[in-house]
């Protein structure tokens, strides 16, 4: 069996399909079989949606440490945080602010 054609949802030809399946249609496919001698029409679907598993390790975190907190802000330079004086915050890898017991004070989160 050999593909023809390929659209995506939305492209003329699509429409009834759309209607029929909605947003999880991802697109048409036509193939057709010479030796049956036949067109079939296929349809991609999602079928499931989840968030992607991100390794808490590859996250970089922003983390309120009082300027009190002389000897905690030490200890995170010296693990490589980072002030960042726009945010008023420190900035250090997920496993930095873990290891210092600073977790609870995450604000934000980002990936690498």
């Amino acid at each position: 069996m050999e593909i023809s054609k390929t659209m995506q949802a939305g492209e003329m030809g699509t429409k009834a399909l759309l209607n029929q399946y909605g947003n999880r249609l991802v697109c048409v496919r036509y193939r057709t079989d010479k030796h049956a001698q036949k067109r079939f029409t296929t349809v991609e679907l999602i079928v499931n949606e989840k968030p992607i598993y991100i390794d808490k390790t590859e996250l970089h975190v922003w983390v309120k440490i009082h300027y009190g907190e002389t000897q905690l802000r030490q200890q995170a330079k010296k693990m490589g945080a980072q002030w960042e004086a726009e945010k008023k915050l420190w900035k250090m890898d997920y496993k930095t602010a873990k290891s210092l017991k600073l977790h609870n004070r995450i604000i934000k989160k980002s990936i690498k």
